[in-house]
């Protein structure tokens, strides 16, 4: 054997870093994007939004991550040992050298996950007050422009149509988008953001036909349950059958079971208002002239107890002449009571008078013309002046002596 054949071959030699970039560049060309089912395992919720956990079964695990703008959309609560599918793409993480998931999107695998996604999000949205009935608002009583957002293709639209076009004339905008599958909610939000930018739209009606849980799920997404919330103009939601309730049907301001039943709950029946206001037609004419009648009456009544003007004024005069009568009487009657009356008490303080007492020969001595009047002979001395008052004049006198009685 030559020397040459015994060489080794040259060897080529990669640093842990190029090397680590050739497996990310192979495995992000090979598995650019790829969905991926499994059991979530080691979850842990950054501060700062981002989400991350494993995927495993039986035999692998595979490290996930979620950033936060995907988080967002995320339609239900993640938790330990829910079996979930990952969407998104293969990287190689260099600082450790492991690859992982890079997640654009999670749904719930199988009938158990669904329902424990849609129970997790349902009582979520309720403690947050999405379905409290004070935020409901009451539907319009005679709607004129009404938007339907569903699928083109689906027996729902046509259900709705038929029996909308035989209760009432509105104006109907129907905006087209997918009711399942994927990018079906992001049309769905799509569709009441740019409604809700329109004027004068009166309500906006969601529906589809029935399905499973899988079918529905479009609308147990959070993504659809937030718009709805948001939505400044009232949304009915109708969704599969009656049997069926979703997410968006306990968020919207009203519920219809079907998509028939939605449009017998928003119009209301043209032929059934028109009957009412016959009757209520009937009911006012027969309720004025029960009162026409009742007023010809009154007029009668009242017309047969109405008296002559003239004879009443006579009458009435009659009587103030002998009120008038009977008030001079009364006054005259008065008047001489009070004359007596008077006369009386004139007499009485004409007896108690002292002029009375001079009259009858008694007389008043005063003490000079000025002086007090004198009761006592001790109360003059010889020699004082004294005025006499008599009924009739004075007399002036001169007291030459006085006595004492014994």
């Amino acid at each position: 054997m030559s020397r040459a054949a015994e060489r080794p071959p040259e060897r080529t030699v990669f640093t842990v870093r190029e090397l680590t970039q050739k497996i990310r560049d192979l495995l992000e060309e090979r598995f650019l994007l790829v969905w991926v089912e499994g059991e979530i395992s080691q979850l842990k919720n950054h501060d700062s939004g981002h989400i991350f956990f494993s995927l495993k079964d039986e035999g692998a695990l595979l490290k996930v991550v979620l950033f936060r703008e995907e988080a967002r959309r995320v339609g239900f609560p993640l938790k330990e040992g829910l079996r979930v599918l990952c969407f998104g793409r293969i990287s190689v993480y260099a600082p450790r050298g492991e690859y992982r998931l890079i997640a654009q999107r999670i749904e719930p695998r199988g009938l158990g996950a669904l329902q424990a996604a849609f129970e997790a999000l349902k009582e979520e949205l309720r403690r947050r007050g999405y379905f409290d009935p004070e935020r409901k608002r009451p539907l319009p009583a005679f709607p004129r422009r009404v938007a339907v957002v569903t699928s083109l293709s689906g027996a729902a639209l046509h259900d709705f149509l038929r029996v909308a076009r035989s209760r009432w004339a509105a104006h109907l905008l129907i905006y087209p988008v997918r009711v399942q599958g994927e990018g079906a909610a992001q049309e769905i939000v799509e569709a009441l953001e740019g409604l809700n930018l329109l004027p004068d739209l009166d309500l906006i009606v969601i529906t589809r036909g029935g399905g499973s849980l899988e079918d529905l799920w479009t609308f147990n997404e959070r993504a659809v349950a937030e718009a709805v919330y948001r939505s400044r103009v009232p949304v009915v939601s109708a969704v599969g059958h009656e049997v069926d309730y979703t997410i968006c049907d306990f968020v919207a301001d009203h519920r219809a079971p079907t998509p028939t039943a939605a449009a017998a709950l928003v119009f209301p029946d043209r032929t059934a208002l028109l009957e009412k206001l016959a009757g209520l037609r009937r009911r006012l004419e027969e309720n004025l002239s029960r009162r026409l009648a009742l007023a010809e009456r009154e007029i009668h009544h009242l017309r047969r107890r109405l008296r002559d003007p003239l004879a009443l004024l006579q009458e009435r005069e009659a009587l103030v002449r002998r009120l008038g009568r009977e008030i001079h009487r009364k006054v005259a009657e008065r008047l001489l009571r009070e004359e007596g009356r008077f006369s009386a008490l004139v007499r009485h303080l004409e007896a108690l008078s002292p002029l009375a007492v001079l009259s009858r020969g008694y007389s008043v001595v005063r003490k000079g013309p000025q002086g007090p009047v004198v009761c006592k002979a001790s109360e003059v001395k010889p020699g004082d002046l004294l005025e006499i008052l008599l009924a009739e004049g004075k007399i002036a006198a001169r007291v030459e002596k006085t006595s004492s009685p014994a």
